[in-house]
């Protein structure tokens, strides 16, 4: 049974705002300014009963912290920024192809990386402010 407590609406909430996988301590610090007495240690609680119920996946690149996103129907890429490391999701439009493993391999996914800078790193202009 999913309980729907203020902690797990607070960070539905900074995932519907942002729109994009998020690390655990952004969640932590979007949720805080929505339900300010939450702990980090919620965070990840609640991360990880979404996680098994199926509502977020991890989304794990070498060199990048681990992430979280709701998941989603349909392929989608990820772009992320080579200055400010954050990702994005992109709807890509990709053709059908045919994928054939080597006999005996099992193929369970795939994912499709972009890198490049953001708008907010592309254009000059005072610190970004924090989720």
């Amino acid at each position: 049974m999913i309980r729907r407590t203020r902690q797990r609406l607070a960070i539905e909430e900074v995932f519907q705002k942002e729109g994009r996988p998020l690390t655990p301590p952004e969640l932590f610090e979007g949720a805080k300014r929505i339900l300010p007495q939450i702990g980090l240690r919620t965070v990840y609680r609640q991360l990880k009963d979404m996680q098994e119920e199926g509502l977020v996946v991890g989304v794990d690149y070498p060199g990048q912290p681990l992430r979280f996103e709701w998941v989603s129907t349909g392929h989608h890429a990820h772009f992320i920024c080579r200055k400010c490391d954050r990702v994005y999701d992109l709807q890509v439009n990709v053709p059908d192809v045919q994928i054939q493993p080597p006999p005996g391999f099992q193929l369970t996914g795939q994912e499709t990386i972009f890198y490049g800078t953001c708008p907010e790193c592309s254009t000059p202009r005072s610190p970004r402010p924090p989720l």
